[in-house]
């Protein structure tokens, strides 16, 4: 494909994306506007079956959100639509890996790893922080399991780790059967699961204390994902 038809045809493509994203009012106007320049670099850089995993992410991020909605909302934690802060948070490390991958510095296969090891540590996270507040167990810390109040930094549940499982293992088996190599169901279930505790850990360490804040921690999140995935991919 000549590089002024993928131009054209990414472009169509990621216009469409966003007018769907702005219908189902997923995300708010500039959330709307930097999700579709990320996911041009994502098309143009690599092509469409890796744009199809960070759709699958945002897609299923949004259908969970709603599970419990009723509770949600009455604790004050229900997120209507997602912002700009969300977006970079989750999809950054993404992105950055497709730069990296298109300067030369990763190869394909490392890229791919990585990729699907951030994609899937968000969505581990996000099933974990969207359906463990619904559980009726008593949270512990991550650091010390000390009970502690539902939705303080830090607070796992087994419901939410094994919410967690289920969301890198959703992610993992869409990137199997998209590029037919079902070593990325396994590095996205381990990959996932170990970005997701790694934000409950500075959550406990830094968030509660505000030397962070939840946009960093996820950022951290897929950042350890992306970088377990491609030490997993080595180790293969």
């Amino acid at each position: 494909m000549g590089i002024y038809i993928k131009f054209i045809y990414s472009l169509i493509i990621v216009l469409i994306l966003a007018y769907a994203i702005k219908r189902k009012g997923y995300l708010d106007n500039t959330g709307v506007v930097v999700s579709t320049i990320m996911a041009f670099i994502i098309i143009m850089g690599t092509g469409l079956k890796w744009l199809l995993l960070m759709v699958g992410f945002l897609i299923l991020g949004s259908l969970i959100s709603k599970v419990g909605y009723s509770k949600k909302k009455s604790m004050g934690i229900y997120e209507c639509k997602r912002s700009i802060k969300n977006v970079l948070a989750n999809g950054v490390v993404a992105v950055l890996i497709i730069i990296l991958y298109l300067m030369g510095t990763l190869d394909y296969n490392m890229a791919l790893f990585g990729y699907v090891g951030a994609i899937s540590a968000a969505t581990s996270d996000t099933f974990s922080s969207e359906l463990g507040v619904l559980s009726n167990e008593i949270p512990r810390l991550i650091t010390n399991f000390k009970k502690v109040e539902r939705g303080v930094d830090g607070g796992i549940t087994f419901y939410g780790t094994v919410a967690g499982i289920l969301g890198g293992f959703l992610i993992g088996f869409m990137a199997g059967l998209l590029f037919n190599d079902y070593n990325l169901l396994w590095i996205g279930i381990i990959s996932g699961i170990l970005g997701n505790l790694s934000d409950s850990l500075f959550g406990a360490l830094f968030e509660r204390k505000n030397i962070l804040n939840n946009e960093h921690v996820n950022l951290i999140c897929t950042l350890v994902g992306g970088l377990s995935a491609m030490i997993l991919y080595k180790l293969l």
